[in-house]
């Protein structure tokens, strides 16, 4: 089924279209509404007057049928368990048994999927990484998007949506996903394919732009442009505006430090190789900030790259994509939300 990928952020709605042509997977349409206020994601979507507004005038402009839906990394619930090995019916009974004793929200009041990770043949159990929502928070985003004209499909959680975007199908590696949004980072675990743990922290873009501002006296937009021009990068006539970013940086560091030990220490646990390569990836257009994926290699001591969101659409020898490359990185949500299921 043909589906449009949406994701509502704090300052923003983004969406795109991924479609089939003759040569394979191309980019159709794509765009940003920016919003007049922020959202609050703990009132109800379904009654935001500024996002019905915003959907409306997309919708009106493209006529879209069928979408698919992010919902926030703090909105869900993730978890890995160990299974008995069986049909879709018999492992579904075992999660909902065990539902409760990992997700503070009663079985009747939620939604849930899972995904094997590993199987273990000798022991008759399967992996699992298991995902749950709360059934209101699913019910608001429908509401909201049919009222608006548009029929919700299916839902990812935003950290599975980033990874189908920038991690290719053929990677079964680990990596540190950090998307860096203007008032939040999301930090996922990602091993074969499958988002094992995930971290929101309180840190984003504007509080990068907000140092600046307030150690310089000038706009959070002056500040921005210098971000953009300046860096991250300690030189000589740079080393009052590096200071001024030092410590929200390195308190991003340091949550990010945090996840990494925290995946060395439960990798016996998990049956992985300690040895195994594993590279941090960013994503979100202020993670390109210049200078900052080398602080970011320096300090934690492991491979840091910028991603590609094309990587399973299509390659750069096929097609330029008409979002420049910085813009591209915010959005790999909706390019992991618009790729054809077939693909997985």
């Amino acid at each position: 089924m043909s589906h449009v990928g949406f994701e509502i952020s704090s300052n923003a709605i983004r969406y795109i279209e991924i479609v089939k042509s003759p040569k394979g997977l191309t980019l159709g349409r794509f765009g940003i509404q920016e919003l007049p206020n922020p959202v609050v994601f703990d009132e109800h979507l379904s009654s935001n007057q500024d996002l019905m507004l915003a959907l409306k005038k997309i919708q009106k402009v493209n006529k879209f049928n069928f979408v698919e839906i992010s919902i926030p990394e703090e909105k869900a619930y993730l978890f890995t368990t160990e299974i008995p090995t069986g049909n879709d019916e018999a492992i579904r009974s075992h999660i909902e048994f065990h539902l409760e004793e990992n997700v503070p929200v009663a079985l009747a009041d939620t939604v849930f999927d899972y995904h094997i990770i590993k199987e273990n043949s000798k022991k008759g159990t399967d992996f699992a990484s298991v995902s749950v929502v709360p059934r209101g928070v699913i019910e608001d985003y429908i509401s909201l998007f049919e009222k608006c004209g548009m029929t919700p499909v299916s839902f990812l959680i935003e950290n599975q949506a980033i990874t189908r975007s920038i991690i290719a199908l053929d990677d079964m590696q680990t990596y540190l996903v950090v998307n860096i949004g203007k008032t939040k980072t999301v930090l996922s675990i990602v091993n074969e394919q499958t988002v094992q743990f995930t971290s929101t922290v309180n840190i984003g873009g504007d509080n990068f732009a907000s140092a600046i501002a307030k150690e310089n006296s000038i706009s959070k937009e002056a500040a921005e442009r210098m971000i953009k021009e300046k860096g991250f990068v300690r030189t000589e006539n740079n080393n009052d505006f590096f200071l001024s970013l030092i410590n929200v940086v390195s308190a991003l560091r340091d949550e990010i430090q945090r996840v990494y030990m925290y995946w060395l220490s439960h990798i016996d646990k998990n049956g992985k190789d300690p040895t195994a390569p594993f590279k941090v990836l960013l994503t979100g257009r202020d993670s390109s900030i210049i200078g900052f994926r080398e602080y970011m290699a320096l300090s934690l001591k492991v491979p840091v790259d910028l991603a590609n969101v094309w990587v399973n659409v299509f390659s750069f020898d096929q097609e330029i994509p008409p979002i420049e490359h910085l813009e591209s990185l915010n959005y790999a949500t909706v390019i992991g939300l618009a790729l054809p299921k077939s693909k997985y």
